[in-house]
């Protein structure tokens, strides 16, 4: 009888802990899940360089090594927000600027004219 009654407790024990273990996974994996950026939120990174070319859609600039992005110094061209929501800039300026990574590229979020 005993030898029944150990294999029971044994069973039960072993079914308390894996509902225990894939609680926890499960609380885990939801608070990870919950830390992470919302969905469709971008990324915004910064970086500083010299305004190359302007166009009516895009702004080329030649910029500093970007850390975030692992990336070397480079001329790069990104895309503009929504008219009318970054300053005026021309070819020769010093900028500080941030962006984001977009379904099309990398789309300005701002541009900061230094001195």
């Amino acid at each position: 009888m005993s030898a029944i009654f150990a294999r029971s407790f044994a069973a039960a024990a072993l079914s308390v802990f894996a509902f225990f273990s894939v609680a926890h996974a499960a609380s885990h994996e939801m608070s990870h899940e919950m830390s992470m950026t919302p969905a469709g939120a971008a990324e915004i990174y910064h970086g500083h360089g010299v305004i190359k070319k302007v166009t009516a859609d895009s702004i080329s600039i030649a910029h500093k090594p970007i850390a975030a992005l692992n990336w070397p110094a480079m001329t790069m061209t990104f895309s503009l927000p929504d008219a009318g929501s970054l300053p005026t800039v021309k070819a020769g300026d010093t900028v500080d600027f941030t962006f984001s990574q977009q379904a099309e590229g990398y789309q300005l979020a701002s541009v900061t004219p230094t001195k």
